[in-house]
């Protein structure tokens, strides 16, 4: 192949090239997951192993880009917020037919009261006077 030819190529793909066609990510989809974690404090790495736990492997560098580039941080805080502002499930309401309220047990052991003064620390050779 001549010099010559190889430009004409080479020309041809940088004109013919369409950067909007290179930013779709195989983490859009899963953008509000990625969100919630990232507002639950998960690290890349932590996100990055759940995902590989499901079959999908991306390696935390490239949470990290996408995370940096998708969300804001006013955005994560707004998460956060919500989050915080829901009230928390009990586990009697995750599950209401396996879990009965049942009253705590009561003291099985015995409490010894003394009337001595509790000393703290350890003993030394002049508490013995």
């Amino acid at each position: 192949m001549s010099d010559d030819e190889l430009s004409k190529r080479l020309l041809a793909d940088a004109e013919n090239y369409d950067p909007a066609a290179h930013t779709r990510s195989l983490l859009m989809p899963l953008r509000h997951v990625l969100l919630l974690q990232r507002a639950k404090f998960m690290s890349y790495e932590q996100i990055s192993a759940t995902l590989a736990k499901h079959g999908m492997t991306v390696s935390p560098t490239a949470i990290g880009v996408f995370c940096r580039r998708h969300f804001t941080k006013a955005e994560i805080e707004r998460v956060r917020r919500e989050r915080a502002s829901r009230p928390t499930p009990t586990p009697a309401d995750q599950l209401p037919g396996l879990i009965t309220s049942t009253p705590p047990p009561l003291r099985q052991h015995k409490v010894t009261t003394t009337t001595e003064p509790v000393r703290r620390g350890p003993r030394i050779a002049r508490d013995d006077i």
